[in-house]
Formats: structure tokens, sequence, C-alpha cells
């Protein structure tokens, strides 16, 4: 049993009950005692209890038996095993009835906190695991011997899995806000909210290969298995439809959510990276406004390779590009043409409906870009090279 767990069960009971109360562990050792100069004395009364699961007869002299006072006491039994004893000091008969009556409900606390620990165990075993698998380095760590630690909690990590990040934040407080305060671990420390927590994100990836953990008090990491011949596209969709479910749920608790998803992966290295990319697409994805919060790391291929790119060297292109166009009083206007018109493919008619403007008016814009820049919209390679640098400028804004 647990002695910090059964010490508070004691002091508790003791103070409700008004007796001296006492727990011994299997080995008659007192682990929980209302009198603290108790603990860790031998209750030679418990010896028989405990093998009999009986409490002593009353012709038992038990000012004979070692570290006992005169009282009552009876076995403690968890899932049908003698776990110690439960004791009462005072008067026999007027302290067994209380020994009766709270014998199932000490029995009850007990096995739930055991189960709580025990099932807090593997939870950080499955998150030491994770972690590990982030780390995986193929020249420093056999790739069976993180297989057999999955093995050893259930999971068979030789299945295809794909990675998803998860980051909580209350409604009224900011995307920016919290990135800022990535150090600073939001409070979430009731159990019962974790335990909601954790019993949404189940309920979505529902899989029992699923790998759940919690890496901090507001993040979670699954590692969501899949079948290694599916296709990609509907990988993804699966993975999105789960994630929304999320997205919902924690919208009915009050927190907003964001999440990154990394690529499919078959062997462990591949799973390695699919957890490094699924944080990143979710960093990335933060500094991006979207109406679902749901961010792929293959859609940000772009994004990442800008946000690795030394600060000098962005800073250089940015202004040998934007320097003019910056300088206009709309240039937040253009800057969202520049990036409809590449990401809609050139094509006038798509743009302008991602702008919500008449292709007049987008062309006016189009005109007024290549005039004040000197480069040829029209051209895609210079409109590719435009729209980088307004990528730059973007990242640079939002992530600073």
């Amino acid at each position: 049993m647990m002695e910090d767990i059964v010490q508070k069960i004691a002091e508790s009971t003791s103070e409700i009950i008004g007796y001296e109360v006492i727990i011994t562990d299997e080995h008659s050792i007192i682990i929980g005692a209302s009198d603290t100069t108790r603990l860790g004395e031998f209750h030679e009364a418990s010896v028989q209890i405990i093998k009999t699961g009986k409490p002593n007869p009353d012709t038992v002299n038990i000012m004979k038996l070692q570290g006992t006072k005169p009282g009552f006491a009876l076995p403690i039994e968890i899932s049908n095993k003698i776990v110690g004893s439960f004791g009462i000091a005072g008067e026999r008969e007027k302290v067994k009835t209380f020994c009766y009556l709270l014998k199932k409900q000490i029995e009850l606390m007990i096995y739930q906190e055991m189960y709580m620990k025990s099932v807090l165990i593997k939870e950080q075993a499955i998150k030491n695991l994770i972690q590990e698998i982030g780390v995986y380095d193929n020249h420093l760590v056999n790739e069976s011997y993180l297989i057999a630690r999955g093995q050893e909690l259930g999971y068979n990590l030789k299945s295809s899995f794909i990675s998803v990040a998860i980051e909580l934040f209350p409604r009224n407080v900011s995307i920016n806000t919290t990135k800022i305060q990535d150090n600073a671990s939001l409070d979430f420390n009731m159990q019962t909210i974790r335990l909601e927590f954790y019993s949404i994100i189940k309920k979505a990836f529902s899989d029992h290969n699923n790998l759940i953990a919690e890496l901090g008090h507001d993040k979670f990491c699954i590692l969501h298995p899949i079948h290694p011949e599916k296709p990609s596209h509907k990988i993804y969709e699966d993975v999105r439809i789960k994630s929304l479910q999320i997205i919902q749920a924690f919208e009915k608790k009050g927190f907003s959510t964001t999440i990154g998803i990394g690529a499919p992966a078959k062997t462990m290295g591949e799973l390695s990276q699919s957890y490094k990319d699924s944080w990143q697409a979710l960093k990335l994805g933060k500094q991006i406004v979207s109406p679902t919060p749901i961010y792929f790391i293959h859609e940000l291929i772009l994004e990442d390779l800008i946000s690795g790119i030394p600060k000098n060297l962005s800073e250089r292109y940015m202004i040998k590009t934007l320097t003019i166009l910056k300088k206009q009083p709309d240039w937040h206007e253009l800057s969202k043409t520049i990036s409809a018109w590449c990401e809609s493919g050139f094509n006038q008619r798509k743009a302008a409906r991602i702008l919500f403007i008449h292709r007049n008016t987008l062309n006016y814009r189009l005109t007024k870009i290549q005039d004040l820049s000197g480069i040829d919209v029209h051209n895609h390679k210079y409109s590719i090279m435009l729209y980088l640098a307004v990528l730059m400028d973007n990242w640079k804004t939002q992530g600073s």
C-alpha cells in the first residue's frame, strides 16, 4: 500500500470518529496512524488477522502483544487479497461497530488511490516512451529496444503510425499570448479535468493501439496507428475528422485547441520525424490565420522552409523585394493580393473570389504591384519570388 495515502486516511478517519486509528501493511507494520509516533512499529495483533482474514477473538490478551493497544481490528482486502489491517484503539465493543462500518469505505479509498497510482505510472511510462521515440537516433538506440518497451505497455510499435500534437488554452487567452508564455504551464492541476481531457481525446482516437500522453499541462501527443496501405489523403482526412471532434469537445469545456499533424510513418525513424513534424506544424500553424486550427506539415512546406532561413538572409531578401510596396498605405491589401494570386495558381477568377473583390479591382492591384516593384506579376517565377518575400514578412511580423 501507499504510505502517504493511508496516513491521510488514518488521520481523516480519526478526526471523524474521535478515536485513534492505525493501518498496517501485509507485514503488520504500521504505515498509517493518527498518532504518528506509532508509524513504523510492528503491530503484533495484525499478524493473525492478516493470516486468517478474521479479527482476533476476545480471549486474546492484547496487552501481551507487541505494539498493540486495546481496541478492534479487521483485515483490509483489495481484489480478494488481504493487503493489511485497519484498527481502532478504544473500548472493544464501542469501536467494533466503527470498524465494520468503515471497513468497506477504507478498502474502497485505498483501492481507488492504488488504481489511480497505477494509471499514473502507466501514463508516465507512455509519456517517456513517446519522448524517446521523438529523439530516436538509429545510431544510438536499437529500434528493437523501443518496440520491446511498447510491447511491455501493450502496444505494437511495428505498426504504422502518424503523430498528432495538441495544445490547449482557455478560450479567453489568445494564441499569441499562449505562444509567448510557452514556459508557463496553464493551471490544469485538477485531476478531474485531466481525466476529462484524456476522455475527450480517447473518444475521438479510440483505437486500442493509440499511444496518448500528456506532455505538459496544456499539451498532449497521440501516436495514432494507421493502415500501411491506406492512401495518404484518406489518412489525413480521417485524422482531420477526429481532430475536429476534439476541437468541438474542448470548445464546450471552454478551451480552444490547436492541432499539428505529422506525416504517416512506417519505421521508427519515420515515426520520430512525424513526432517532430507534428509539433513543428502546430508551431507554424499558430502563426497562420485559419478558420480551423488543424495544421498538416505537408501543407506547410514553404512556411517550414522559411522559418529555417537565417534572419539576416530573410531580412535582406525582404528589403530588396518589398521596401517600396510596404511604404504604401494599402500594403495590407497588396500583400493579401500577392498571396491570393499565387495560391490560386495565377487564376484571376479564383484569386478575386479568395479576396472577395471584383476582377477589375484585382487587375488594378496587380498592375500597381508591378509598377511599384518592377516585378512582372504575370511571370510565375517572379511572382513566386514576391510571394516568398510576403511569407517571410508575415512570419517575421506574427512571430515577433
